[in-house]
């Protein structure tokens, strides 16, 4: 029984010393080689950082290196956030101070030298699994960012659970599209190990021509996927699907952002034999909380159900607003003892003992079937022409519409209108035309703006705070 994320790559490099476990355009890394190479890296970090459950900032470049100093710090009894070293430079700094970083580490540069050490008599033997493993900044899709920590519990917790829950093995081969600054990827990074199975560190560029990823993945031979929905919808709107079909494929999980039948359908029609898998969670309650097996058909205009908890997980409907018991329910947030309280409460269904939950923030509804569907954010919530308006849910009727590959919804308090971001080929009037058919006349949109590609987030969620900060400078220009 693992207590200790490094147990993981243990046992792999004991049980398959000479397999790859993390490839990426440049080099590849086998499980022995993963630990030698993180077990030098924590020697160079304990004696700059003398001591254990402190924080070490990590600029990430999306490599094979970045998984070496992952292992490197927990080794060394610390805990890594990932930071993306293409930010700007006031960003970074500004996030580094945030954390208090012990540390700061540019894989990219940091060569330590290799030498022989046993793992049994490195400080990360000090600890304990409640202990923190990372911490990760959330999107800031709506407000600040703020880095989420994350114990070594509730990640073993996840990953026993997926490897169980979709029999994950020796033979899987990943391929990862998340940064390892989102959250999601750390799905991959530890699944890897505990399966012993081999991970390809899919190239960011090949985002920008779909075609060519999708014969990427048929050359490595990648049979399962777990990526941010964004990417999905992306490949999806592509039309890659028409010129190639991928021959290994055979586990689509997906997640971060709410999924419509539209863009599942193109997936499932190009994959017939493909098992699809809705996965939700925010960062703070360890990637993923609730997970939905696709087994059904979905109409386009569908929103796809985020389903049911996850092993070791409660899930609770409070004013509809979603919250999160259990093993997964993180530490709280970097030096921010405030904004930590105001989310990470009491269980008011528990006036016995200690009980915390996290207030996701997400508005969610049980639908004919007993599944949990998600509405949307509580901050997207608005009072519109005397009624409450969710604003996702208007989203959701404009990406069932043919010529509408994305969109995003804004609300402007002081005119009471909603406006309606998107990207696609259909003209404004034409959408408001059939959301009107979809749509009661108070949810319709006031303005429609095709924004042509609509700004993202690194994790590819969409960046409402840049969409309305860009309709407010438009409009006041």
């Amino acid at each position: 029984m693992a207590d200790n994320l490094i147990d993981f790559l243990e046992n792999a490099a004991l049980l398959f010393p000479a397999k790859s476990a993390f490839i990426d355009e440049n080099e590849g890394v086998t499980f022995s080689e993963l630990k030698k190479r993180a077990i030098a890296a924590s020697l160079e970090i304990a004696k700059a950082v003398k001591s254990v459950r402190k924080p070490v900032a990590v600029l990430s470049s999306h490599t094979v290196k970045d998984i070496i100093v992952f292992y490197g710090i927990l080794y060394a009894g610390c805990y890594y956030v990932p930071i993306d070293a293409e930010a700007p430079a006031d960003n970074i700094k500004t996030k580094i101070e945030s954390i208090n970083a012990a540390l700061t580490i540019d894989p990219l540069t940091f060569d330590p030298p290799q030498i022989d050490a046993l793992s049994d008599s490195l400080p990360y033997k000090k600890l304990n699994e409640t202990d923190p493993a990372y911490a990760i900044f959330t999107s800031g899709s709506t407000g600040t960012p703020k880095a989420a920590v994350v114990s070594h519990r509730s990640v073993i917790n996840l990953t026993r659970w997926l490897c169980d829950t979709f029999e994950f093995g020796e033979h899987t081969i990943f391929g990862n599209q998340t940064p390892f600054y989102f959250d999601a990827s750390v799905t991959e990074l530890y699944c890897t190990a505990n399966a012993c199975a081999t991970t390809h560190i899919l190239p960011r560029k090949l985002f920008f021509n779909p075609l060519k990823l999708l014969k990427y993945l048929d050359e490595r031979e990648v049979n399962t996927l777990e990526w941010a929905t964004a990417a999905i919808k992306l490949v999806a709107n592509s039309g890659a699907f028409k010129k190639y079909t991928p021959l290994h494929l055979k586990e689509v999980l997906f997640g971060g952002e709410n999924m419509t039948g539209k863009h599942l359908n193109i997936w499932k029609e190009a994959l017939p034999g493909a098992r699809f898998v809705n996965l939700y969670g925010p960062t703070e309650t360890t990637v993923d909380c609730a997970y939905y097996i696709i087994e059904r058909d979905f109409s386009d205009n569908e929103s796809i159900p985020i389903g049911f908890p996850i092993r070791n997980t409660e899930l609770f409907l409070i004013d509809e607003q979603l919250a999160v018991g259990g093993a997964g329910v993180g530490l709280g947030y970097i030096g921010d003892l405030e904004r930590t309280a105001s989310v990470f409460i009491q269980n008011p269904g528990n006036n016995s003992y200690r009980d915390i939950i996290y207030l996701t923030g997400d508005l969610a509804r049980y639908n004919e079937y007993g599944e949990l569907v998600y509405i949307g954010r509580a901050d997207t919530q608005v009072k519109h022409m005397g009624s409450r308006v969710e604003l996702g849910e208007i989203e959701t009727a404009a990406m069932s519409l043919s010529g509408v590959e994305l969109a995003c919804c804004g609300y402007e308090a002081e005119r009471d209108k909603i406006i309606l971001f998107y990207q696609g080929t259909s003209q404004a009037e034409e959408i408001m035309k059939d959301l009107s058919q979809k749509l009661p006349r108070y949810m319709c949109p006031n303005d429609i703006i095709n924004f042509g590609a609509l700004p993202q987030l690194p994790n590819g969620k969409i960046d409402r705070v840049r969409l309305m900060k860009e309709y407010y400078d438009g409009k006041n220009r």
